[in-house]
C-alpha cells in the first residue's frame, strides 16, 4: 500500500523484505525528484537495477523512436510535439501525441515535457480537458522549473 502525502511517497507494507528494499529505493528516487525536479527518473531507476517491461507498449518502430527521443529530454527541458517528431525525422506530430497518449509510465517516461507548439500545455495521459491529469502535467513541469499556462 502506498500513499502520497505532502509531495512525499510513503510505503507502508513491509511484508517482503526484498520487495520492501526495492520499494524504498524507488521511494527515495521519486522523493528526490519531487524535491527539485532535477532527477531523471527513468535513468536513475535503471541505474539501480529497476527495469520496466515495455514489451508491447511501444511495439512499432515509430513508437520506439518516439520513446528513445522522449527519454533524451532532460528534467527542466520542454519540447513540442512537432519538435519531437522532427527529432526522429518525421512530420507526424499527431502520431507522436498518439504514442504519448499510450505511455504506461507517464511520470517515469517524461511525456509531460512535451507541450503544444503555441507553448500551451496540450494533453496528458489521454486527456485534453482541465482535470487532474492536466493539473498533474502542470505540477510536474512546475517541479522541474517550467511554468506553462493554458
Amino acid at each position: 500500500m502506498n500513499q502520497i502525502d505532502n509531495n512525499k511517497l510513503k510505503i507502508f507494507d513491509k511484508n517482503n523484505q526484498n520487495e520492501y528494499s526495492v520499494l524504498l529505493e524507488v521511494q527515495s528516487i521519486i522523493n528526490a525528484y519531487l524535491e527539485d525536479g532535477k532527477i531523471d527518473l527513468f535513468n536513475s531507476l535503471k541505474n539501480k537495477g529497476i527495469s520496466f517491461d515495455l514489451d508491447g507498449k511501444f511495439s512499432t518502430p515509430f513508437s520506439e523512436q518516439v520513446l528513445k527521443a522522449l527519454l533524451k529530454i532532460k528534467p527542466g527541458e520542454i519540447t513540442t510535439y512537432s519538435e519531437l517528431a522532427k527529432s526522429i525525422n518525421s512530420k507526424a506530430f499527431r502520431a507522436v501525441g498518439g504514442v504519448l497518449r499510450n505511455n504506461p509510465l507517464p511520470l517515469i517516461i517524461p511525456c509531460h515535457r512535451v507541450i503544444r507548439q503555441d507553448r500551451k500545455l496540450g494533453g496528458f495521459m489521454g486527456h485534453m480537458e482541465e482535470d487532474w491529469q492536466i493539473n498533474l502535467k502542470r505540477s510536474l513541469l512546475k517541479i522541474e522549473g517550467n511554468f506553462i499556462s493554458n
